[in-house]
């Protein structure tokens, strides 16, 4: 190895080193700002799911050379530290089928700062999100035998939560592996499907993707405000995962 090439090295490695700092810097200020906002906007939601996803998406079409699984990472640590600042928010996770799964999910999706509680059903996470302000249930996704989703419909005991966000943010897949279930309210993130509760008469008017009984749970194309089907009721919005 020539003295050039190790002095090439060399500088390539302060560069390195300066530009992990200027990165440090920069999270310090984004930290700043982020509890700036909150102070100037007491009593408005910590966690806004629909605006958290449109920004990653912005982040990821503006850096096309970095892989979108890494923008979404990066970006769930972001937001993770700053949430947890702001608090209260907390996520109560369902640790229904594989354990260390659902953790990876959980770590992939809202970073690891965020204060956690498990528990061993999706009914009891559900009940313990739907009774803090600023809660947050991690639940499997719809379908098969998970039937949590009729407690947000009219009939059922929790109508003002909703779905909002699907886990993995990345990946090819058009239904996630598990979902994110609050009393924030519905917006838009630009890649949606909006989910709907609807009597089984209404099969075949969107895609079902669960059962239950005399209702069925569909997914319309697009975010709505409101919904054509007879009986059917709006229960979440589903961002479309990155991918």
């Amino acid at each position: 190895m020539s003295d050039d090439t190790i002095r090439d090295i060399s500088d390539v490695r302060k560069d390195i080193d300066r530009v992990d700092k200027a990165l440090l810097a920069l999270i310090a200020e984004r930290l700043e700002l982020a509890m700036a906002v909150r102070r100037a906007k007491s009593g408005v939601r910590v966690w806004r799911p629909s605006r958290e996803e449109s920004h990653v998406r912005e982040l990821a079409a503006a850096t096309e050379d970095t892989p979108r699984a890494l923008v979404s990472t990066i970006w769930a640590e972001l937001m993770s530290a700053s949430l947890a600042m702001q608090g209260p928010m907390r996520l109560h996770i369902a640790l229904e089928g594989d354990a260390l799964d659902v953790w990876s999910l959980v770590r992939d999706r809202f970073g690891g700062a965020l204060p956690i509680k498990s528990y061993p059903t999706s009914s009891s996470a559900l009940a313990a999100a739907y009774a803090e302000e600023e809660g947050v249930a991690v639940l499997p996704a719809p379908g098969g035998m998970q039937n949590w989703w009729t407690a947000l419909g009219p009939r059922g005991a929790m109508p003002d939560m909703h779905i909002l966000a699907g886990l993995p943010r990345t990946g090819q897949g058009d239904w996630p592996r598990a979902v994110a279930v609050a009393t924030a309210d519905l917006a838009p993130s630009g890649a949606d499907q909006t989910l709907v509760i609807a009597p089984r008469t209404a099969k075949g008017q969107g895609v079902l993707r669960a059962d239950a009984g005399d209702q069925i749970l569909l997914s319309l194309e697009g975010y709505h405000t409101e919904t054509s089907i007879t009986g059917g009721s709006i229960i979440g919005c589903l961002p479309r995962p990155l991918g």
